[in-house]
């Protein structure tokens, strides 16, 4: 298993009760571990248990498939949309250790303000553009939509370009950034379940000309 021991992990990083939301529905939900046990606190304030295992069965499952979508754990576990969305807040815990953000409204109020202050303080990182219904899907709609630029891009960085409030992370995009072109383009991967990620044309390719003749 490659989560070895996972629920260990979530009894020793949830020790103190952290919000989360599932990620269809956006519900929000509390997880927080007591005597060895966690526990679920949904939005009408009710307590679940969630027990070893659910969570071992929803991991190997998981490591089976790499399914992001609830109805593929079904058979398993009545708690697998509590469940992705742990995964996924625990992926991007480990994400921003190896420097990759997620900038994405729904999750983050503050995520345009934030989006923009990691586009100044990177001007040599990269951004991954992917539409809010693209994780997990891999269709070639979702293909499409989904694109690698650099931070100095304009696609991207052009706040002149839009008049509503939050453009870039607030409407039908959010945004994965990183110093690593390799490790964004393998997280993209991962998110999309695409074979392959486009690069924009312009931004990256003026990158690898100026690269080659510094």
């Amino acid at each position: 298993m490659i989560y070895r021991d996972f629920y260990q992990h979530l009894l020793e990083h949830f020790s103190q009760p952290v919000e989360l939301f599932t990620g269809v529905r956006k519900q929000g939900f509390t997880l927080y571990s007591e005597q060895g046990v966690l526990y679920i606190r949904n939005s009408k304030n009710n307590i679940r248990r969630l027990g070893r295992e659910d969570v071992d069965a929803f991991i190997a499952r998981f490591e089976e498939t790499g399914s992001v979508l609830p109805r593929d754990y079904q058979d398993v576990t009545f708690n697998s949309s509590y469940l992705l969305a742990i995964m996924k807040y625990i992926s991007n815990v480990n994400n921003e250790k190896m420097g990759i953000f997620r900038f994405y409204s729904q999750e983050n109020a503050d995520s345009e303000q934030q989006y923009h202050l990691w586009l100044k303080n990177n001007p040599e990182g990269y951004v991954l553009n992917i539409p809010k219904r693209g994780e997990g899907k891999g269709s070639a709609s979702v293909g499409d939509l989904t694109c690698l630029h650099a931070s100095r891009c304009d696609a991207i960085n052009n706040q002149r370009s839009y008049s509503q409030p939050q453009p870039f992370t607030g409407g039908d995009y959010f945004k994965v950034c990183g110093n690593s072109l390799a490790a964004l383009e393998d997280e993209a991967l991962r998110i999309t379940q695409l074979q392959s990620i486009r690069r924009c044309n312009r931004c990256l390719t003026q990158v690898k000309e100026s690269q080659r003749t510094d």
